[in-house]
């Protein structure tokens, strides 16, 4: 890449950030800052965490994590009254798989949306994508956008009605069935449902145009509220080309159910993680008065991507270098 074309990007993406903020304060929402590092983690059992140390000629050293999402500080001002906000910050992911959508280092756009829901959001979301393809990328503000439960979309691609196989073993045959090969490293229903979604539902649904998958099966754990009546949480996820955008959830606000997760969660993480964190017990105590929010993160080098055309995301992050 040459300096010129080095130059070209990093203007678009000034121009891009400082339209997405405006965005968002035109919208009423509040801009925050919160600290990358933390003495504790929300346990996320896939996510691996960067672990420093802060050392101190006059108190004790201590562990601190690079955080992989504002969520936990960001919460915290929610729960403290905030009301809506928003912020554009510098993330880590440790283990991070390598490829041109990847980056052990990147930027995240996160929005909380007070007194509302996950269709709130992707309205919300909708209008911001639509100013930002208008002012960078013509080419995509006419394409419509395909929203198709996941239900619908795992049936059309694989032909299994999840909604008859909740059980790890029933989804099992399912699979087999259907001709999948599913050897006995896969133990849960989670394992076996990734699997599918990954190698033929997000390839076949997602590659082309811009997509949303919305009611997650209620067996990937998450944050996001459960959807009455049904075995689904209120979440979406959105996609370009093939290229996972931004992930929604209407936030559960009940404690114990955060607290139940905390538990489930912390157990996955102790046995999985390769890099060990500290958990807050007390963390759940938060949603004691936690308000009906919905919140989005959404991955800012990839939307970048997109508008700017570039394929790699090294070429949007590391512009400068």
């Amino acid at each position: 890449m040459t300096s010129g074309e080095k130059f070209s990007i990093l203007r678009k993406r000034s121009d891009i950030t400082e339209a997405v903020r405006s965005f968002f304060i035109e919208k009423g929402f509040l801009q925050v800052e919160t600290p990358l590092l933390a003495s504790h983690v929300i346990p996320e059992a896939h996510i691996e965490i960067f672990r420093t140390e802060q050392i101190s000629l006059y108190k004790k050293s201590r562990s601190l994590y690079l955080l992989p999402s504002p969520e936990l500080w960001m919460k915290k001002l929610i729960a403290q009254g905030s009301g809506s906000i928003f912020q554009i910050c510098r993330c880590f992911r440790n283990n991070e798989q390598d490829g041109v959508q990847h980056s052990p280092e990147f930027t995240m756009l996160e929005y909380y949306a007070h007194k509302a829901d996950y269709n709130y959001s992707l309205e919300l979301t909708k209008e911001l994508f639509k100013n930002l393809f208008l002012k960078f990328q013509p080419k995509y503000a006419e394409i419509p956008i395909n929203i198709m439960t996941i239900q619908s979309a795992f049936l059309k691609t694989t032909g299994i009605n999840i909604e008859e196989h909740q059980e790890f073993e029933s989804l099992r045959k399912a699979a087999i069935q259907a001709g999948y090969e599913i050897t006995d490293s896969y133990t849960t229903w989670e394992e076996i449902f990734n699997l599918l979604f990954v190698s033929k539902t997000e390839p076949e649904i997602c590659g082309k145009g811009i997509t949303v998958l919305k009611d997650y099966p209620v067996q990937i754990p998450c944050t996001a509220k459960k959807k009455e009546n049904s075995p689904y949480y209120e979440r979406w996820e959105l996609y370009i080309d093939g290229i996972e955008i931004a992930n929604c959830y209407s936030e559960e606000t009940d404690p114990e159910k955060v607290r139940e997760y905390y538990r489930t969660e912390t157990a996955a993480k102790n046995s999985l993680a390769q890099v060990p964190v500290d958990v807050d017990p007390s963390y759940p105590d938060i949603f004691k008065d936690f308000p009906e929010c919905s919140g989005t993160a959404l991955g800012m080098d990839r939307l970048i991507m997109i508008l700017t055309g570039c394929s790699d995301i090294k070429d949007v992050i590391s512009a400068a270098i």
